[in-house]
């Protein structure tokens, strides 16, 4: 459940830093998305793992559904790329 509630605050802080660069409010939009990618973070590193960081990030991989490794990858995704200049994508109405 724990992983489950910070890919979904990775997922809300995404789309506040994609409602902040419609805004351009470029720096605020920036923080989001760093916060977003905190949040993913903490899903990546598991409580009670030793080892590598590469160890690490598959045995979390591991504990997710693919449902949740699908949403992890595509936030990241838009948020480096959000970072990297390219702008977010369009949503539909």
């Amino acid at each position: 459940m724990e992983m489950e509630l910070k890919i979904q605050k990775a997922i809300d802080f995404k789309a506040e830093g994609h409602r902040c660069y419609k805004e351009k409010k470029f720096r605020e939009a920036i923080g989001k998305y760093h916060r977003a990618l905190l949040q993913l973070k903490g899903v990546h590193v598991v409580d009670g793992t030793t080892g590598s960081e590469v160890n690490l990030l598959s045995q979390a991989a591991a504990k997710l559904t693919e449902e949740q490794r699908r949403a992890v990858e595509s936030t990241e995704i838009e948020c480096y790329d959000s970072l990297t200049g390219s702008p977010p994508p369009v949503s539909s109405p």
